[in-house]
């Protein structure tokens, strides 16, 4: 039996979310765009719409670790970070959008390092495309290109198969690259990818569902590996998980059981989890396979801290709600590796109750900041009347209460969460950018992004400028993680 993923579906017509007025800027990338240098020693800031040339400086330190806020990039990526253990600074990120780069830790936050020039990260996701028959097809979009409805031309299609489907993409670590599932029109489903620039790679087949051994490529992830990792569906469960390089190659079977791979920033070895025996980790060079001491049996879907190894997860305790079906009440966890210390990050709890009922929630769409200083996760909002069965909260019940809501929340080195806030409603899939100044999430079908300020100890602090939707199409959204939009590694 596989170990089962909580799939959320957003409940009624979701709001959209206003893109901001139009002033002389949105973000200091307008400023860079529009007004060129802003002189020596300077670089230009999005302050209340107007452009303002202010000095450069490092990024503000985080409450909780008191140190700067990485640069962007993972160990694999090749950039630095400051840590305890006296590892080199990161490079400061001061190049603008457009200027001369031969790093992306030297371009400023948003921006990657391309063709020697600083250019916006892309976001990969999965679109909807309505028609005479709905159809999902991968894409990536630069992420500050919201577009308009119905225009093609601001997204990049990866498949270069047009009469059939694609979703899943997954960049490669070096952010050069990223792989999907296509499933042809005479149903054939293989594994792809594609390099940047899209508009000149042709797509590269690495392997067929039928030589992988499965009927489709879930719960797959690539950075900050050089392996993709997938769980093996066959028979209707998916339970297993399945390797190979991210040239292609054979496929190799890395375990027999279990779900949800989370690479550490080893790219070697990973983190999941097995039904009935909780967390385990499997090392590629060497085989070996454990037990991750200190979660219980229960534990579930790991991620890895690719900064510092810490671990977070989701942890029902055998409890369930029947909210239509039988739904796991999930809380999320940390584990520190070095202690094998848990901590409770989020857990389900009963909001509100009166003589009626009892507004309750729980966690689920969990996610890391790259820098290992904040965590994301969906807290979703039910009814339980006293008598009967359990509702989603839907705006008009509830009080008010909308059924997902993504919020942030910090936490230290050691896996010790802070407070958590409340970042935004009738929203899920939230996903951190590689240098975390921005998070992505999905409201109303519509991708959504929204400035960070890192050192930020509340809503309002914490957004910096107006979040920008995306118009351009649908965001598919109905299996849950598989669908959580992927930033470019940088």
């Amino acid at each position: 039996m596989t170990n089962r993923g909580v799939v959320v579906a957003l409940m009624g017509a979701l709001m959209m979310v206003a893109t901001g007025c139009a002033e002389e800027c949105v973000d200091q990338y307008d400023c860079n765009n529009n007004k060129g240098s802003a002189g020596v020693g300077k670089a230009w800031a999005c302050r209340s719409n107007k452009c303002v040339a202010e000095d450069v400086s490092t990024p503000a330190p985080t409450p909780d670790s008191g140190t700067p806020v990485p640069d962007a990039g993972t160990p694999d990526a090749g950039t630095g970070g400051a840590d305890d253990a006296g590892t080199p600074p990161p490079e400061e990120m001061t190049i603008p959008e457009g200027g001369d780069c031969t790093t992306s830790g030297s371009c400023m936050a948003g921006l990657f390092c391309e063709a020697l020039k600083c250019q916006p990260l892309r976001l990969a996701v999965t679109e909807r495309v309505s028609g005479s028959t709905a159809t999902d097809r991968a894409v990536v979009v630069h992420y500050k290109t919201p577009g308009v409805a119905g225009a093609p031309s601001a997204v990049d299609a990866l498949s270069q198969d047009t009469t059939g489907t694609s979703r899943f993409p997954r960049w490669n670590k070096e952010g050069t690259a990223v792989a999907f599932e296509n499933t042809a029109a005479d149903n054939t489903v293989a594994l792809w990818s594609r390099s940047v620039p899209f508009g000149t790679a042709a797509q590269t087949e690495l392997t067929t569902a039928t030589a992988a051994g499965t009927t489709e490529f879930r719960y797959m992830e690539w950075e900050p590996s050089s392996y993709l990792a997938w769980g093996k569906t066959a028979a209707g469960s998916t339970t297993g998980i399945s390797y190979l390089p991210g040239a292609g190659g054979t496929v190799q079977t890395a375990t027999t059981s279990g779900v949800f791979p989370s690479w550490a920033a080893d790219g070697n070895s990973f983190a999941y989890s097995a039904n009935g025996q909780g967390l385990r980790t499997r090392s590629i060079s060497t085989g070996s396979d454990a037990l991750v001491a200190g979660p219980p049996a229960t534990g579930e879907q790991p991620l890895h801290n690719k900064a510092n190894g810490v671990l977070i997860y989701l942890d029902a305790k055998g409890v369930t709600e029947n909210i239509g079906i039988a739904t796991p009440l999930t809380g999320l966890y940390s584990l520190d590796p070095t202690s094998s210390t848990v901590r409770e990050i989020a857990l389900a709890q009963t909001e509100s109750s009166d003589a009626s009922g009892e507004v309750k929630s729980f966690i689920a769409n969990h996610t890391w900041s790259p820098t290992g200083t904040h965590v994301a996760y969906v807290r979703v909002y039910y009814y339980k009347p006293t008598s009967g069965s359990a509702v989603l909260c839907n705006g008009g019940n509830c009080g008010g209460r909308q059924g997902n809501v993504v919020f942030v929340n910090t936490i230290d080195a050691s896996g010790a969460p802070g407070s958590e806030i409340e970042f935004a409603s009738e929203a899920t899939l939230p996903s951190f950018s590689p240098d975390g100044y921005f998070l992505a999430y999905v409201s109303g079908a519509k991708l959504q992004v929204q400035k960070l300020n890192p050192a930020g100890t509340d809503a309002l602090t914490l957004k910096d400028g107006p979040v920008l939707t995306h118009a351009w199409g649908s965001v598919q959204t109905s299996r849950g993680d598989d669908h959580r939009p992927r930033w470019q590694p940088r």
